[in-house]
């Protein structure tokens, strides 16, 4: 073996271990790294727990945001939507709760029981929410709400009543 081949042979057997030490260096980062969440978290302050006078008296605070409300449905408003409204405060107006989670949703039989609804407050116009969530919605059942503050639903279901989580809970 000349010089010159034996020099080269060194010089890329160091080479190799500094690329060794790179590698190792890279993936103990990433394994330190893999752990940690960086994603926001599941419910954000947008999404967070409102009452329907909120949004009925501060609608443009609301609005285009995300919201979760708990209330116990009063009125079938048409074949994909009801209303909601605070049973404390007798002044407060009903809010239009519009089904757009593409699945069907029955009121509750027993009107005592609450649902819970996430969505977006958006002003009641037919026509750009029809658009803007692929919806058939009929005018003639609106009317009495148009423009006023409704929550486009992404997600309805009902809230389990107390006796029903104990019971769950024995089983």
């Amino acid at each position: 073996m000349s010089k010159a081949e034996e020099t080269k042979t060194n010089t890329g057997s160091k080479r190799g271990f500094g690329d060794l030490g790179v590698l190792i260096a890279l993936s103990l980062l990433a394994a330190t790294f893999r752990g940690c969440n960086f994603s926001q978290p599941e419910t954000t302050p947008a999404s967070k727990l409102v009452n329907t006078s909120e949004i009925t008296y501060n609608p443009d605070q609301f609005m285009y945001r995300t919201v979760t409300i708990r209330s116990k449905a009063l009125d079938k408003v048409g074949p994909a939507s009801f209303t909601v409204k605070d049973k404390q405060l007798f002044d407060s107006e009903p809010i239009v709760v519009v089904n757009a989670s593409g699945v069907p949703f029955n009121l509750p039989a027993d009107r005592d029981i609450e649902v819970q609804v996430t969505g977006s407050v958006r002003r009641l116009n037919i026509p750009q929410i029809e658009r803007d969530y692929n919806l058939n919605l009929q005018d003639e059942y609106y009317k009495k709400y148009i423009n006023k503050p409704a929550v486009i639903a992404q997600e309805i279901k009902v809230v389990p009543q107390q006796n029903q989580i104990t019971q769950g809970i024995r089983q």
